[in-house]
This record gives structure tokens, sequence and C-alpha cells, in this order.
């Protein structure tokens, strides 16, 4: 048994994650899970550099807020989002990959554009944010790093019409690990939060009628645990991967989904 097993955390460990001092990068910081992994970001006491294509005007005059505007699709993201948090509050110490794009469009009807755009954002976006975030990490004075990227439970339970979107979040998982194996020797942790259905009315102006209510009933009805989860349960998954606490996990999958990839959970028709 290892020395120090039992022996309780500090006082200061026990009621929150010691975030205090460090700074963070989330793309897709805007709507849905990235505004709520930004603010429980601020609100445990981190500064954040907050990526998103559309103007992030909810954050201006907050000190510990640096707002990069730009697609992750660009090449250049990542290494003008790194230096923007490095040069105001000195290092990076977290990634947050959440950007995405998920269109509708089956094999036969989906614009090639329209594919092509979903693997530009969802994986290439993601490894040039990386690589970034990685080059920077290296370069400075040792003490490793996380990286979280968003998933989805898509990933190994697709749905018709959703192939785009699926092969792009398993091809991050796939890449995840593979990275937690490279940069393990560096101290960097890498590690995924995949939802499930997670109901980010009230979090996000983009995309409001995606699932209409019906769809919604559907699909709470397939979580054991009865309701959909909160942008919040993302958000403090994130928080936990990033923080201390974690110091021994990487290359892992974290499911936030109420328990839907448990198993056939119920048969409804229709």
């Amino acid at each position: 048994m290892p020395a120090d097993a039992g022996v309780p955390l500090p006082p200061r460990e026990r009621g929150r994650l010691a975030l205090d001092g460090h700074t963070a990068v989330v793309t897709g910081a805007a709507n849905g899970l990235g505004r709520a992994i930004t603010e429980a970001f601020l609100d445990a006491g981190a500064r954040v550099v907050a990526v998103d294509m559309v103007r992030l005007d909810r954050y201006q005059g907050r000190d510990a807020v640096v707002a990069v505007i730009g697609d992750v699709a660009d090449p250049g993201l990542g290494e003008r989002a790194i230096a923007a948090g490095a040069e105001r509050h000195g290092r990076v110490d977290w990634l947050v990959n959440d950007a995405a794009e998920y269109p509708d469009g089956g094999l036969l009807d989906m614009d090639e554009a329209v594919w092509q755009r979903v693997w530009d954002v969802n994986v290439t976006g993601l490894f040039h944010m990386t690589r970034a975030f990685v080059r920077h990490r290296l370069a400075g004075p040792p003490g490793g790093g996380a990286i979280v990227n968003i998933s989805s439970g898509s990933a190994r339970s697709p749905r018709p019409g959703g192939g785009a979107y699926a092969a792009s979040k398993a091809a991050v998982e796939s890449l995840s690990r593979t990275h937690a194996m490279e940069l393990g020797p560096h101290g960097i942790r890498v590690n995924v939060v995949a939802p499930g259905y997670i109901d980010v009315r009230g979090w996000s102006e983009a995309h409001p009628e995606r699932a209409p209510e019906p769809l919604r009933q559907r699909l709470v009805s397939q979580i054991p645990l009865g309701e959909p989860g909160r942008p919040s349960d993302v958000a403090d998954a994130v928080l936990f991967l990033c923080s201390a606490r974690a110091r021994h996990i990487t290359g892992a999958v974290l499911d936030v989904d109420g328990g839907s990839l448990a198993g056939r959970f119920s048969l409804h028709p229709g």
C-alpha cells in the first residue's frame, strides 16, 4: 500500500478543484458546452483563452479572459490562440478542444464540401490546436499539462444520417489515445469527455431548433438516469481531468451520458 494511502486531502483540496493561477484554451467557447466549460474554469479561479468564430462579447471587460476570434480549420489559429494566452498570462496549462461541426446527411445526399468541413474542423482543427499547445508546453519549463478533447457517444453508437459527425468523433477518440501515448513521457495528459444527450437550451444561441420536443422526449427515454445531462455535467468532467486530481489518468474516455452507452436500455417503437 502506498505510504500516503488514506491520508486526507488538505482542506483546500477537499472543497474545490485548485485551478487558480492556471490558464486554459477552450475552443467553441461562445455557445453550448464550450461556453459552460469556459464559465466553469472562470468560476474555479482559472483564466481562459476563449476561441470561437463568432464574437465573444459576453467576456468583454473580464481580465481573466482573452478572446480570440477565428476558425479552428485555419492552421494558424492554434499558434495565435496559444500566443495570446502566453502573452497575457505567461503560460498556457490546458487545452480543451470543443469546437465542432455536426451537420446531418446520409451517404447519398451529403454534399462533399460539407463532409470535408466536418473533418477540417473536428479532426484536422483539433490536430493543429493540439500541436500548437504541445509545442508551447515543450518550449517552456517542465511541468506537463493536460488536453481534454470533446467527443460524443455517437462515436461508438452512431445513427443514420450522422455518419460524418460520428466518424469524426471516432477519429477524435483514436487520436486522443495516440497522443496520450506520445505525450505521456513529457508529462502531458490527454483525455476525452464523451457527452450523451445534453440539453443546452439557455446555453446556446446556435441551432436552437435542432432537437424538437418529441425528439427530446425520445432521447431522454433512452437514458437510464431518466433525465438529460446539463452543460455543467460536462464542464465538471473537463475540469476534473485538467486538475491534479486526475494526475494518473491519460488516454481515457469519460462518458457523461446518464448511462446511455451502458447497453440497450429499452426498445421503444418508432
